[in-house]
């Protein structure tokens, strides 16, 4: 994290590296100038500096100093500031001027090198130019010079250089010291909401893109409730190859916007990071009201004008669909598709700001949660009901548009037999067994609306379901196991009726003032509430679905860099990041280039695989967290009691499913309880089958919470460890009223 600084006088001259293409690294000059030596003289001083201490004690004359046409500029810490790990050294740079860097204003590549050997341990590049702003090369003769100045002071040292085109210059040196890392804040972070849409470990060509999305979204989106990344940093940011929200930074939103910071927490999935002082709103000052009143009126005015801005975004999706699907790669040059790729970027942060816009739901939440709360009455059990009713989420309508095609293949005893008989997998052997039927054709018309869908969709180097319908068949499979399934139209009635009871139960606490006045003003609330639930599925799903036209691109490109010897496989592809292979296609860089940044970033993914990443963590933990895990993994919790937050209401008993992957859908019965990792859309079909959902990630906005009330479905998220300490065929009692769920029997553990 970069750090604005007061400006200090130099600690060193500056230095001159190697020019490119020379070995080593020479001094170009040194703290004993010219304009140093006369000033001591004439005091009659020592002339040699000391070589550890401020330079601030040394009395000196004028000092004058050469302005620095920098290419690059830069800062970096001999040690990891973040890890304490003195056996790296951490660098941020950026093209250009360093003012950008320093005040926050761009985000930097970052690169750590490991001191002992000068392995290249990470390599994040934002790409804020087009090109990444370091060389290999560069970075180790940097290292190298990195080294020698911490020798030369005896201490870790944070350093300030820049570049030009004569060579390297150090413009600054201080010391990493005890006091700089405890006046830092201990920033938490958490990536629960991010882990149901991204995989585990994202494709690191879609993590730099996305993480550079949501953060320039979130930046005009919040404006200046955001702390500056100086103080606070970045709002995303990867750790060890996974995307992770600053809370830090949400908190400071939340209380600068006089929320409590407890709502935000609880719909980003961590109730457990909840203290006393999260759920007391703030009061702000007048002078923080005006000082905020332009940010204010911005926010208002974007959720007063939420109907026009979705239809708006809904448009664009759609013009930008058309626009995608007019592309035939086949017929552009390589210059050409990227191009047509860096349009893309431009334009999704702009989409991202709506889906960001309708997450803050809070909005119009926060009326009822006072009301509820004035007059003794639950909000869950007001709000969740009505959710089940009424229009359905795009996500939710998938779900029932697949039980309709299980419906088909139920009908149809030739269809029944090829589902049963041909491996889910096979999808070719599938689609001619099933030449002719109504079901290939419902088929089909299922995959014109969903098929640019799929688990972990955000992360374009995985397949849509379109390309590997495999789930679909997985969950028509265990459809088809239920031979009686209950009638939908039944299931509706039942949901209306308890959403009408909840109104019902909810007025009766409320004064003859209270019906008159505060009544209609509650259900507007409500209402929107709802509308915001199923705008926000429309505008991701319509945003995936241009994304996938996207993808259809990068595929092409991959397979010219396989079939020109480049690259060995499609997938190798996407460990390379956009600016990477922007530089090979305008000729800054060669393509021999792209084989060693496969390798490195490869390896890379290796070492972060081997790491068990908390959902939640303090920076202070970091290096604990990942040295613990790397020796021990995640420290088994059986002994933990069954508890999570609850995010759709009611209470059931009955047998546990654990589903891990969309390979495992087919174990899914009628009538049992989920439990899962996280679901995404691809996951829908089963809730048309669950009595309860038992989720391992999640909050209040997740998929999990978003499909189970619209279900109708107790479920409670953030169940740490579920899908370990929960084996199939455990009956357990889902109480999603208080967040328990209590192990009823146990199968025989093996």
């Amino acid at each position: 994290m970069v750090r604005k600084r007061p400006p200090r006088l130099p600690v060193c001259g500056p230095f001159v590296g190697r020019r490119r293409g020379q070995p080593g690294a020479v001094i170009r000059g040194d703290s004993r100038n010219a304009a140093q030596r006369a000033a001591r003289r004439a005091r009659g001083r020592r002339r040699d500096l000391p070589r550890v201490g401020p330079i601030a004690s040394i009395e000196i004359g004028v000092l004058i100093q050469r302005m620095v046409q920098a290419t690059v500029s830069g800062v970096a810490f001999t040690v990891n500031p973040l890890t304490g790990q003195a056996d790296e050294i951490v660098i941020n740079a950026a093209r250009g001027l360093g003012e950008a860097l320093v005040s926050g204003a761009i985000d930097p590549d970052e690169y750590i090198v490991r001191k002992s050997t000068g392995e290249l341990l990470l390599r994040r590049t934002t790409g804020s130019a087009g090109l990444p702003a370091m060389r290999d090369d560069d970075i180790a003769a940097l290292a190298a010079l990195l080294q020698r100045i911490e020798s030369h002071y005896g201490a870790p040292q944070d350093v300030e250089w820049c570049c030009d085109d004569g060579g390297l210059w150090i413009v600054q040196s201080r010391p990493v010291t005890a006091t700089t890392s405890a006046n830092a804040p201990d920033i938490e972070w958490t990536r629960a909401n991010l882990a149901e849409v991204m995989p585990d470990l994202t494709s690191p060509q879609a993590l730099a893109v996305f993480e550079e999305l949501l953060n320039e979204a979130e930046k005009v989106n919040l404006g200046r409730f955001l702390a500056p990344e100086a103080e606070l940093g970045p709002l995303v940011k990867s750790f060890a190859g996974r995307p992770y929200f600053n809370i830090s930074q949400m908190r400071r939103v939340s209380r600068s916007a006089g929320m409590p910071p407890a709502v935000m927490l609880r719909s980003m999935g961590h109730p457990e990071a909840i203290s006393a002082d999260d759920e007391v709103a703030p009061r702000l000052s007048a002078g923080q009201v005006v000082r905020r009143l332009p940010d204010f009126a911005r926010l208002g005015w974007r959720h007063v004008r939420a109907a026009s801005i979705v239809q708006a975004t809904l448009a664009r999706s759609a013009a930008a669909l058309m626009e995608a699907k007019a592309v035939d790669p086949t017929r552009l040059t390589d210059a050409e598709l990227f191009t047509a790729m860096n349009g893309w970027r431009r334009t999704g942060a702009t989409e991202m700001q709506t889906v960001l816009l309708l997450a803050g739901v809070s909005f119009h939440e926060r009326p009822v949660r006072q009301i509820c709360e004035r007059v003794g009455f639950p909000f869950e059990h007001l709000v969740y009901p009505q959710l089940a009713v009424g229009e359905r989420s795009v996500s939710s309508q998938q779900a029932f548009d697949l039980v309709a095609l299980a419906d088909s293949a139920r009908r149809d005893p030739h269809v029944r037999r090829i589902l049963a008989e041909v491996r889910p997998d096979d999808y070719r052997q599938l689609r001619e067994s099933l030449q002719g039927t109504a079901f290939l054709a419902a088929l089909d018309r299922f995959l014109e609306n969903y098929g640019h869908r799929g688990r972990y969709e955000s992360d374009w180097a995985l397949p849509r379901l379109h390309e590997d319908p495999t789930p679909i068949f997985q969950a028509i499979r265990a459809h088809l196991l239920d031979e009686a399934p209950p009638a939908n139209d039944q299931e509706e009635a039942r949901r209306e009726r308890v959403a009408a009871d909840a109104w019902t139960a909810f007025i009766a606490k409320l004064s003859w003032w209270q019906r008159q006045v505060t009544l209609p003003r509650i259900r507007r609330s409500v209402a929107t509430i709802k509308r915001y639930y199923v705008w926000r599925e429309r505008v991701r799903s319509d945003f995936i679905r241009v994304l996938a036209e996207v993808r259809r691109w990068h595929l092409a490109l991959a397979d010219r860099y396989v079939g020109r010897g480049w690259l060995d496989n499609r997938d190798d592809y996407f460990l390379v990041q956009l600016p990477e292979i922007g530089a090979v296609i305008d000729g800054t860089a060669p393509p021999e280039t792209l084989r060693p940044i496969v390798a490195a970033r490869r390896a890379e993914q290796e070492r972060y695989r081997a790491l068990r990443m908390p959902l939640f963590m303090k920076e202070s933990d970091l290096h604990r967290l990942v040295r613990a895990s790397a020796v021990s993994g995640v420290a088994d919790a059986d002994g933990e009691s069954l508890t999570g937050m609850p995010v759709s209401g009611g209470c059931v008993e009955a047998d546990v499913v654990v589903v891990r992957d969309p390979a495992d859908f087919e174990q899914m019965t009628r009538g049992a309880i989920l439990v899962a990792p996280a679901t995404d859309p691809s996951w829908t079909p089963l809730f048309t089958l669950a009595s309860g959902v038992i989720v391992e990630v999640g909050g209040v906005l997740s998929h999990a919470s978003t499909i189970a009330r619209e279900f109708g479905l107790p479920a409670i998220a953030n169940v740490k460890n579920a899908t370990r300490r929960l084996k199939t065929g455990d009956r357990v009692r889902l109480d999603a009223m208080s967040g328990q769920i209590y192990r009823i029997a146990q199968v025989a553990r093996s």
